[in-house]
C-alpha cells in the first residue's frame, strides 16, 4: 500500500512539474515574442529560463529512471504493467521536450544560413 502511494505521489509531481499553470506559460512566451520584434539576440532571462528548463527536464528523467527500476519490485502485476507504461510515456515525452529544449538553444545560438534552393 505504501508503494502505491508513493508511485500516485511521484505520478503528480511529475505531471505538476511538466505543466505550468497558464500565467506561467504566458509569462514564458513572453520574452520570446518580445525578442522577435527587437532583436535576434537572447536576452540573459531567457537564457537562464532554459537552463532551468534543462535542470527540471534532468530531474525528471531521474526519476523515470529511478520509477523504472523500482517497478520489479512491485508485487502486483497489473500495477507493473500500468507504471511500465507510465514510465514509456514520460521517455517518450522527456525526448520530445529535449529535443525543443535543443532546437530552441539552436535557434538562439545564431540563424542558420538558409539553404540554397536549385533554380529549375
Amino acid at each position: 500500500m505504501r508503494q502505491v502511494v508513493f508511485l500516485l505521489l511521484f505520478s503528480s509531481a511529475l505531471l505538476a512539474q511538466s505543466v505550468p499553470p497558464e500565467s506561467a506559460r504566458q509569462s514564458a512566451d513572453a520574452p520570446v515574442a518580445a525578442e522577435k520584434g527587437t532583436s535576434q539576440q537572447p536576452s540573459p532571462a531567457t537564457d537562464d529560463h532554459l537552463a532551468r528548463m534543462r535542470d527540471d527536464l534532468a530531474k525528471l528523467e531521474s526519476l523515470n529512471l529511478n520509477m523504472s527500476t523500482e517497478i520489479e519490485f512491485l508485487r502486483d502485476q497489473n500495477l507493473q504493467i500500468l507504471l511500465r507504461t507510465n514510465v514509456q510515456m514520460w521517455t517518450i515525452l522527456l525526448r520530445d521536450l529535449r529535443g525543443q529544449i535543443d532546437g530552441e538553444e539552436q535557434r538562439r545560438a545564431g540563424p542558420q544560413a538558409p539553404e540554397a534552393k536549385p533554380h529549375p
